[in-house]
């Protein structure tokens, strides 16, 4: 593989507990390099599936764009537990890694990309909100609302089922989720953060097959960037679920996201 980039080992603060990132440097990058942000799912990491945002972060460098990788608190290496995680945190994660990347010498700091994908989704959107020196957005298969799973969680909270039952209910990919979270999750609607990047350009990949965040997500989004003023683009991939198994598509999914940031920080 042709060396395009500098790969350095990131550990950042927040409240007390250390959040470990590996920062991709492009070598070909003459001046200060424009930086995506990649914030992963929920019960995630910094490597992805399939080591997903390795492979981006890497075709992000050949193009002479920096990405920061991270894992949020409670997940992949940073500290913290996962029973302690909210939605909440992970802004606050985001806001503190943003800030890193604003200040470190090597980025521009004033074209700065986010990158999300399902439930960090609506965090890289507030993400985005969080400074003007946001450029563009991509996102897949994202969070639109909490309505999709609103039933069981109603179900929960009824007490109709007992104990040991609801601990499974609430269970992300095996790890214990805490009622804060769910209560701060079935909050959660993007449409207001949505509202204040109009102007911001956003692509959005969507698998037609997938089950875990199905196309209602997808519709959400489309209809709230319905009148925005900033260039919107929405992909459907037929043969593509959650996980992005496909690998032709999860190839295609790929190359579109990373020509999108090329055409939206490389100006």
């Amino acid at each position: 593989m042709e060396k395009v980039e500098e790969r350095l080992s990131i550990t950042v603060e927040n409240q007390g507990q250390k959040i470990f990132g590996v920062l991709h440097l492009p070598l070909n990058c003459d001046k200060s390099a424009p930086v995506v942000l990649i914030c992963h799912g929920l019960a995630g990491h910094k490597a992805g599936k399939h080591r997903v945002y390795v492979d981006l972060a890497y075709r992000l460098a050949r193009r002479g764009i920096a990405s920061f990788r991270f894992d949020y608190r409670g997940c992949g290496d940073s500290e913290g537990e996962f029973h302690e995680v909210t939605p909440n945190s992970h802004y606050s994660d985001s806001e503190v890694c943003l800030d890193y990347l604003s200040n470190h010498p090597s980025i521009d700091s004033e074209r700065i990309g986010v990158f999300g994908r399902s439930f960090g989704g609506p965090v890289a959107v507030r993400a985005a909100t969080m400074t003007k020196s946001v450029r563009s957005v991509a996102l897949w298969c994202p969070m639109y609302s909490g309505e999709q799973w609103l039933d069981q969680w109603q179900l929960v909270q009824s007490g109709a089922v007992d104990e040991s039952i609801t601990k499974e209910m609430m269970q992300v990919d095996s790890q214990q989720g805490s009622f804060e979270f769910f209560n701060q999750f079935f909050g959660i609607n993007v449409s207001s953060d949505l509202k204040k990047l109009q102007s911001i350009p956003l692509l959005h990949i969507h698998g037609e097959i997938d089950s875990r965040v199905d196309l209602s997500h997808a519709k959400g989004y489309e209809t709230c960037r319905g009148d925005a003023q900033g260039k919107s683009k929405f992909i459907k991939l037929p043969n593509t679920d959650h996980d992005f198994s496909n690998i032709d598509e999860r190839v295609n999914a790929l190359e579109e996201t990373t020509n999108w940031f090329s055409e939206t920080l490389l100006v």
